[in-house]
């Protein structure tokens, strides 16, 4: 009966989802889970894999959460044990997805703040032949308004997840450690330069500059921000903030060395400004 050969096999299960690394699941992860140890458990022939997640919830060894969200994604169904957290539900959302900007700030030790946002990222298709022309009227007049920011979000609990589908990078500066997938230090830097909204913005992602100074490579933040090919010249907005933060002069030389034909922003949108000609960029007045 199937009542009987899961019951004998429900200690190795829960044993299972108990000791797993992993502490969150879709379906589809659910399925394999079930396709790799239907014989190690000797669950029964009848028993599928929509029966097994169906008692594995009425057995209380994994709840059921489904996920509403705003924007384009469809609602999404996922699985936690007890002591899930946040950022494992959010992983689990999307293939290929890592904890990106003030998230990341967070886990890599750049800020005591705890974010009720967790940014979520993944990559759009390798587009090839970007134009990469530029002229100081389009950048004036595209910094002139609001930064567009993503609309696709869910609220769990007492926290929103915010996706973001970013430009193909091949990853760059991302890793996983024992429970994440993240950017590092210098990728994170360069993210929230890019998105300073997505870290509570200037004055906040200064803040996180001067907790990295003890920590950032500047060869590996230039060679992620060569890696990644921006059209915009972000590396100005980058110097300027390291140059902010405190950190030695002549480190912020091989991004000194790049070119600065245009004038830049460090935020859109800004009512009041001043201007750097170090960096030929303007930044929010008082700051």
């Amino acid at each position: 009966m199937v009542r009987t050969r899961f019951y004998n096999a429900e200690g190795y299960i829960k044993t299972f989802f108990k000791t797993s690394t992993k502490k969150v699941y879709s379906i589809q992860q659910l399925n394999l889970v079930f396709d790799k140890y239907r014989d190690a458990w000797k669950l029964p022939v009848s028993m599928n894999s929509n029966k097994f997640i169906e008692r594995l919830i009425k057995r209380e060894i994994l709840k059921k959460k489904i996920l509403e969200f705003d924007g384009y994604l469809q609602d999404k169904e996922i699985y936690l044990c007890d002591d899930a957290n946040i950022f494992e539900m959010a992983l689990v959302l999307i293939n290929k997805s890592y904890l990106s900007h003030y998230t990341a700030a967070y886990l890599n030790g750049l800020t005591t703040q705890i974010p009720k946002i967790v940014y979520l990222s993944f990559e759009q298709g390798n587009k090839l032949g970007r134009d990469h022309y530029l002229e100081q009227k389009a950048i004036d007049n595209a910094f002139s308004k609001p930064q567009k920011m993503s609309n696709t979000k869910t609220i769990i609990d007492d926290y929103a997840i915010l996706i973001h589908n970013g430009m193909n990078t091949n990853r760059a500066g991302v890793y996983s450690n024992d429970e994440y997938s993240l950017t590092n230090i210098e990728r994170t830097l360069i993210d929230i330069a890019v998105r300073p909204s997505y870290a509570g913005g200037v004055l906040s992602v200064l803040d996180i500059y001067k907790n990295a100074v003890e920590k950032v490579s500047i060869n590996k933040l230039v060679a992620i921000l060569n890696n990644i090919d921006f059209i915009y010249p972000y590396h100005q907005a980058i110097g300027f903030y390291l140059e902010r933060a405190g950190i030695e002069s002549k480190k912020l030389d091989q991004l000194r060395k790049k070119k600065m034909e245009f004038d830049f922003y460090l935020a859109y949108d800004m009512q009041e400004k001043e201007y750097s000609q170090n960096w030929k960029i303007y930044y929010p007045k008082g700051m």
